[in-house]
């Protein structure tokens, strides 16, 4: 082949290759934009749901920090009430918080979307740390509220058994109370009742405290989502 020939093949062929490489970066470029929109589409998806179970989290979140503010404020009244430190407690009045002091409840999470993206393995999808860090140790982070719902649920039942071995449960809300002046004062004598009681002050107390830690958690964990989605 002539000198001059060969020369223009090896340009041509090179200018070839050339091409076709650039051909295939673009083709991976675009694969790789369509893997990203199709990530942050599913990012989106996640966050959105994320959204809503925390939202719903802390309507129930309210719900129970009512119920364990009731149970033991209504403790209490019966303690202030044996320290002299309550002026009147009628016996009406003691019998109602004798019965709300039993009150028991649960934070029931709603977790749809937490699991959803830890079941499919699609953590790695949240872009954010400290949302995907939220994500990955909810149930970490829960450990030492369930522990205390634990405890308040003993106290709970022990108190309750004490009540049906002492007192005329069987009459709550009928006209007849199921105490009387006699058996108020012997409650409030008694050692062993005021033990339990002192219980459903506390326990729930306790409890009404973490569970407004929750909410803040929570509400911050929604703000970093609100930033993310603001971003997208």
């Amino acid at each position: 082949m002539e000198t001059g020939k060969t020369s223009k093949y090896l340009k041509y062929a090179i200018g070839e290759i050339v091409l076709v490489v650039i051909g295939i970066l673009i083709a991976l470029q675009i694969n790789n934009w369509n893997e990203m929109r199709k990530s942050n589409i599913k990012e989106v998806q996640f966050l959105k749901g994320f959204k809503e179970d925390l939202h719903a989290n802390i309507i129930e979140l309210n719900r129970v920090i009512k119920k364990t503010e009731d149970t033991s404020n209504s403790a209490d009244s019966i303690l202030q009430f044996q320290r002299g430190d309550l002026g009147m407690l009628n016996l009406k009045s003691f019998v109602a918080c004798l019965m709300d002091a039993t009150g028991f409840t649960v934070y029931q999470t709603q977790e749809g979307t937490i699991q959803d993206i830890i079941g499919s393995g699609n953590l790695d999808v949240i872009s954010n740390d400290s949302i995907r860090l939220a994500i990955g140790s909810w149930q970490a982070n829960l450990k030492d509220l369930r522990e205390w719902e634990k405890l308040d649920k003993s106290s709970y039942t022990v108190y309750n058994e004490f009540l049906q071995q002492n007192i005329k449960v069987y009459l709550r809300g009928q006209p007849k109370l199921p105490v009387d002046d006699i058996k108020m004062n012997k409650l409030l004598n008694n050692d062993l009742f005021l033990n339990r009681i002192q219980t459903r002050k506390r326990f729930p107390r306790i409890l009404n405290y973490l569970y407004k830690e929750e909410i803040l958690r929570l509400e911050g964990i929604m703000k970093l989502i609100n930033s993310e989605l603001e971003n997208n």
